[in-house]
This record gives C-alpha cells, structure tokens and sequence, in this order.
C-alpha cells in the first residue's frame, strides 16, 4: 500500500493526487495551467518582497531625475 500525497490545484482547490504522470502538477488540468499563466502575465498574482532589493539590477540603470 502506498501512502499517495494529496495536494490541492492552487487555482480551482481541486484536491488531486501528487503523481508524476500528471503533465499539468501541480494543476489539475490544462485549463488551470493556463489561468494561472494568464494571471501572473496580467500581473494579478505577485511575490510581496522589499522595495529596496526589488531590482538587483537596479545599480546598472542610470539615475532618474
């Protein structure tokens, strides 16, 4: 007997098993990958951080008046 990991599809709750067959983990399906892409490519989803480190590049960029 296998202890099978159940997870839940971070866009519809869905819950699933966690299994290495599945081409859309940690999705349920196709259409959840793609609203989730289309989410974050709208730039409704966001990964809070600090403003000072926002842009590790910033140094490079020449200063705005």
């Amino acid at each position: 007997m296998t202890n099978a990991l159940t997870v839940e599809c971070p866009s519809c709750k869905r819950k699933l098993e966690w299994d290495s067959n599945n081409p859309y983990r940690p999705f349920c399906s196709q259409s959840c990958k793609d609203k989730d892409f289309v989410a974050w490519a709208n730039e409704e989803n966001l990964i809070g951080g600090n403003s000072v480190y926002d842009d590790l590049l910033s140094g490079d960029l020449p200063p705005q008046d």
